[in-house]
């Protein structure tokens, strides 16, 4: 079981706040996971890729 986490920034007008992205590492079936306010145009992204 691994834990990877990778930090990056966002582009928010002319701030850009930080962006902290975990992803856990396992043998089993693919899933995707937001956790957090997510915009509906990314919710109808994720069912269109699933």
């Amino acid at each position: 079981m691994s834990l990877s986490v990778t930090y990056s920034r966002a582009q928010l007008g002319v701030s850009a706040p930080q962006v902290t992205v975990e992803t856990h590492l396992a043998n089993g079936l693919p899933a995707f996971q937001m956790v957090g306010k997510v915009n509906p145009k990314v919710l109808f992204l994720i069912k269109s890729i699933s």
